[in-house]
């Protein structure tokens, strides 16, 4: 009989944890500075706005002076034979936040002293002298 019951009471536990467990967390907005790409004006890094996990950590590494390499077009290196091309460039500034619960180092704010520095659009990368 104690079986039985421990049995029932874990399934009664189970099914009020659910909703609890299931219910989503709230998600934080960025400016993520990524690669962007269009035919007329090429390859190039801009911020755009995204909204993330408390829990990842994907842009951690999206801090000022590492690369990235962005796709550029194609080329044909032989009749109807293409190869995507690509381009390296150094990201200019870090990700950072622009509101939601706070991300904590290496993700900064997108403020200094209230007023917003960056914006989605913002150019955020720059070939690399060679």
């Amino acid at each position: 009989m104690k079986k039985i019951f421990l049995f029932a009471l874990s399934l009664v536990l189970i099914g009020m944890a659910g909703p609890v467990l299931a219910e989503k967390k709230p998600k934080s907005t960025i400016l993520h500075c990524g690669c962007v790409y269009d035919a007329i004006d090429g390859a190039g890094m801009e911020y755009k706005e995204l909204n993330i996990s408390s829990k990842s950590r994907g842009h951690d590494g999206h801090i000022a002076a590492t690369m990235d390499s962005c796709y550029s077009g194609t080329e044909e290196v032989e009749p109807e034979v293409f190869v995507d091309q690509f381009t390296d460039f150094v990201r200019l500034g870090d990700d950072c936040q622009i509101d939601g619960p706070p991300l904590g180092d290496p993700i900064g704010s997108c403020f200094v002293d209230d007023v917003q520095q960056v914006f989605a659009g913002d150019v955020c990368g720059e070939e690399p002298l060679l």
